[in-house]
């Protein structure tokens, strides 16, 4: 199962564009120690284009960046963790949410760690609540990015 590539989120593109005269970007992301990608039995929950949940995220956040106007390799360089990557498909049978949490470190030794749970429908059967389990990937992750840009604290790892 695997998602539709990831889109910008206006309401992402509206609070970057707060930080215009900054650049940053997000160099690496780590993976959590575990993440069980098996949904129910219809086998792994992959990110699109190949790559890993991580890199579909630190891609998606590099987007946002890009598309807001503040994407640059010259001033702020973000690394991170992806400290949580869990996801269920049958949470009172028919809805599912996407867990996930992050923390983020800056060039200048400031941190940031965020968490966010995503709900959706998921759906009775494995291969509707597995698709739908996937394509909630990308809006899970567009909200995990409007929870940490729109944290106070963002602001400083951009200092």
């Amino acid at each position: 199962m695997t998602p539709a590539r990831y889109s910008v989120s206006v309401d992402n593109d509206m609070i970057l564009k707060g930080y215009q005269g900054k650049t940053v970007s997000l160099a690496s992301l780590d993976a959590p120690a575990d993440y069980d990608a098996n949904c129910r039995l219809m086998g792994p929950i992959k990110a699109s284009d190949g790559v890993t949940i991580p890199e579909f995220v630190r891609k998606a956040f590099n987007d946002e960046f890009k598309f807001a106007g503040v994407y640059g390799d010259g001033s702020a360089v973000l690394n991170g963790r992806m400290d949580k990557i869990a996801f269920s498909s049958s949470a009172g049978l028919t809805s599912g949410w996407w867990d996930l949490s992050l923390t983020l470190k800056s060039n200048n030794g400031q941190s940031l760690a965020v968490e966010n749970k995503y709900e959706f429908k998921s759906g009775f059967d494995a291969i509707t609540a597995c698709n739908q389990t996937a394509q909630a990937l990308g809006p899970a992750v567009q909200d995990l990015i409007k929870k940490a840009i729109s944290d106070p604290r963002f602001k400083t790892l951009m200092n």
